[in-house]
């Protein structure tokens, strides 16, 4: 993991502490051990990634090959969503968060917020949101399946969460990159 590793960790735990075990799915789970600390803390955990070169087999983790487009998140009790979001197109984001309706998330996510050092476009909108495009690698850390992400602004950001239903978005301050923290967001009711 980077630098920022050991924060992200710390900030994940104290996250997931506010909810009582249960349920939890890790899309993009990638190296697991966001998974590997959840399932420690009691939660039964699924983790998703379409790559499978990074699994590490773990008690309580069940390690799902699946593309996160494609994954039924129904029957969770938290979804989370750690250095995944970013990577995504703006229909995929929207088309997650309309799936996660009703439960609650964590997002771990890089937003166009004018401090980011990551190589992004000029401002562009597409369906009526304002974000910064991405061109995608091809590593173990880029997206998978498609060659451009969306990084909406924050203001786009907090829109596509309250479209989806989630009245209550909370930013972790200080944001542990210039453009990229966690948000806690919760759904008005459950679904």
């Amino acid at each position: 993991m980077a630098d920022d590793g050991h924060r992200r960790v710390e900030i994940f735990s104290r996250l997931l502490a506010l909810f009582s075990p249960g349920r939890l799915v890790d899309l993009g789970a990638g190296h697991g051990k966001f998974s590997m600390d959840a399932a420690e803390a009691g939660w039964e955990v699924t983790a998703v990634d379409a790559r499978t070169e990074r699994n590490v087999p773990a008690a309580g983790v069940t390690w799902v090959e699946c593309d996160v487009r494609e994954f039924d998140v129904t029957g969770f009790d938290v979804v989370a969503c750690l250095g995944l979001f970013y990577h995504l197109t703006l229909p995929d984001q929207i088309d997650l968060l309309a799936r996660c309706r009703g439960m609650p998330m964590i997002i771990d996510t890089h937003i166009a917020n004018g401090l980011s050092t990551h190589p992004l476009t000029e401002e562009v909108e597409q369906m009526g949101f304002t974000g910064r495009l991405y061109h995608e690698g091809t590593g173990l850390r880029s997206s998978w399946g498609n060659p451009q992400s969306f990084w909406p602004t924050p203001e786009s950001f907090h829109r596509m969460l309250g479209q989806a239903g989630y009245d209550t978005v909370v930013a972790v301050e200080p944001w542990y990159l210039p453009d990229r923290t966690f948000f806690v967001a919760l759904p008005l009711t459950a679904q």
